[in-house]
């Protein structure tokens, strides 16, 4: 199997108050673990603002 990210709705749904919240609540979870998949750690992304 591929390597996946998976998105999981009802988190994201209960952060977010719009679509477009929700739009950006997604780019960022996913820039955030194809960060993850090439060594990027937390920290550094906390600091790059990809908390």
């Amino acid at each position: 199997m591929p390597d996946r990210i998976t998105l999981y709705k009802e988190p994201i749904l209960s952060i977010c108050s719009s679509r477009e919240e929700v739009i950006e609540q997604v780019r960022i979870t996913v820039v955030h673990e194809v960060a993850h998949y090439f060594g990027i750690d937390d920290e550094t992304l906390h600091r790059l603002g990809w908390g």
